[in-house]
């Protein structure tokens, strides 16, 4: 059996310390591999929030994103890859069928991701998008937990 060549890995980010961790596990991998590595960040469109908050909600919406751009330039800011295999990306919809939609326009052969390990009524509240992509993506999903780091 041959082994599978990986050319894309998509690692989502959060910003938590947690995918953190996964940027590092997604890097490295690239670094190893000659892959390249597409960093996203996704936005949870907010159709309520955009109804209450009236016309300064896309002003709102787009300060959101200014600011996601700044946090994925700063985490990308010291990888040792060059600019040709590093990309960025903000996607905008429901989180967890942004990444999956945008693995597939990408062709990702890899997704790289944190999760933070929730459990009991947290999970019950807030679910896992990391447990969801995992579920439902065309390639293989590499899950990092919390506080893990690459040796």
């Amino acid at each position: 059996m041959a082994a599978t060549q990986i050319e894309r890995i998509l690692c989502p980010v959060d910003f938590s310390e947690t995918s953190q961790g996964a940027f590092a596990y997604a890097l490295g991998l690239a670094q190893a591999t000659g892959a390249e590595l597409i960093v996203v960040h996704a936005l949870e469109d907010a159709p309520l929030f955009a109804a209450y908050a009236g016309p300064q909600a896309n002003s709102i919406l787009d300060e959101a994103e200014s600011a996601a751009r700044r946090e994925l330039a700063e985490l990308v800011a010291d990888a040792t890859l060059p600019a040709a295999r590093l990309h960025t990306e903000i996607l905008r919809g429901k989180i967890p069928q942004a990444i999956l939609e945008y693995a597939e326009q990408q062709r990702a052969d890899l997704i790289v991701m944190g999760t933070h390990g929730r459990s009991g009524l947290e999970y019950a509240f807030f679910g896992s998008v990391a447990e969801r992509v995992l579920r439902r993506a065309r390639c293989p999903v590499l899950i990092v937990p919390p506080r893990s780091r690459p040796r």
